[in-house]
């Protein structure tokens, strides 16, 4: 696995020059808050994908920062629920 724990803004450039199109695991910050944390097969999409989100609660508190990590595989799910045990996003599913 490799977590990149480095903060980077949230927006599009940022996304598609630092995130592979991979599958892995992503965490949404606002104010070095962790607001959001999930899991897809296609880490770029998602997050790009997430910029316009219409969840209420990432809208309440919209993200200017993620971190991610790429993880293959089942292990994605398994890594997502330590991070949110970890980080105990304010949004959740």
């Amino acid at each position: 696995m490799i977590y990149h724990r480095n903060w980077y803004p949230f927006d599009a450039n940022t996304i598609h020059e630092h995130v592979p199109p991979t599958s892995g695991v992503y965490s949404l910050f606002s104010h070095q808050e962790c607001v959001y944390v999930g899991a897809s097969q296609q880490l770029q999409e998602e997050l790009t994908r997430s910029l316009k989100s219409e969840h209420p609660c990432i809208s309440q508190y919209p993200p200017d920062e993620f971190q991610f990590e790429v993880v293959l595989g089942d292990e994605r799910l398994t890594r997502r629920d330590e991070l949110i045990s970890e980080l105990n996003p304010t949004c959740r599913d």
